[in-house]
């Protein structure tokens, strides 16, 4: 019976998500695509003609996409539902506070799934040698769950709806920046390597990188993702505001 009702609980929160993007659903899917797509294109035309560092710029591009639309998109979800009483309105269902987390995680996988989809396509038609192997799906996985970790806690901490928008906006964009996503570890300048050690962006790009270039050994980075990901969850999880007045 638990079981049963938390999985309903988990459905119910999805449905709404998706009934509140209904109309204009097209926004929702371009949205994330138009920082990714521009980036992605400004800089193939920069770079040299590597098949190897064009690799690397399309990584950078889907995981600047991938936190994009987690931190931003999720977090305003989230901070609509403290603001606007609709929480309290959940909470009273009831709702469990695992049960609405589990539910608004599986809402971000349907808004990053397909901006993933499209830079592939755009990938490919764009003359970008592609190798995909299944690792790439576990990979974007643990890294999706590692940034809703983190949104639950900006969703939580933000004074306000205004303030809680630009701290999303500085989580999504600055993690990505500051990471040797872009690039490798070996290109990064020190300050970068550094911050790359201990950011959950740089494994995420290395094991997409590798999964794009036919390769299947990221049982390293995995690894880490998978502990950046328990981690920020059970943080997120921990303060996220559920008894809020």
């Amino acid at each position: 019976m638990r079981r049963a009702k938390f999985l309903s609980d988990v459905w119910t929160i999805l449905e709404m998500k998706l009934l509140f993007m209904k109309q204009g659903w097209i926004l929702y899917f371009l949205r994330p695509l138009v920082f990714p797509i521009a980036t992605f294109f400004w800089l193939r035309v920069l770079a040299a003609d590597d098949p190897h560092i064009v690799q690397r710029i399309l990584t950078g591009a889907v995981i600047f996409g991938f936190a994009l639309s987690t931190a931003n998109m999720l977090a305003q979800q989230i901070i609509l539902d403290r603001f606007s009483g609709r929480l309290k309105l959940i909470i009273t269902m009831p709702v469990s506070k695992s049960a609405y987390a589990t539910g608004v995680m599986s809402y971000a996988f349907v808004l990053g799934s397909p901006m993933v989809i499209v830079m592939l396509v755009l990938a490919h038609f764009s003359g970008v040698t592609l190798a995909l192997t299944w690792v790439l799906f576990p990979i974007l996985v643990m890294a999706l769950l590692t940034m809703c970790g983190l949104t639950f806690l900006v969703a939580s901490y933000a004074p306000s709806q205004e303030t809680g928008g630009i701290m999303a906006n500085l989580v999504g964009v600055v993690l990505v920046v500051a990471s040797p996503v872009f690039f490798s570890m070996e290109e990064a300048p020190i300050i970068l390597k550094l911050l790359g050690w201990v950011s959950p962006m740089r494994y995420a790009a290395d094991g997409v990188m590798k999964s794009l270039s036919g390769q299947t050994d990221v049982f390293f980075e995995f690894v880490i993702l998978t502990m950046f990901a328990c981690i920020s969850i059970v943080v997120g999880l921990w303060n996220l505001r559920w008894r809020e007045v």
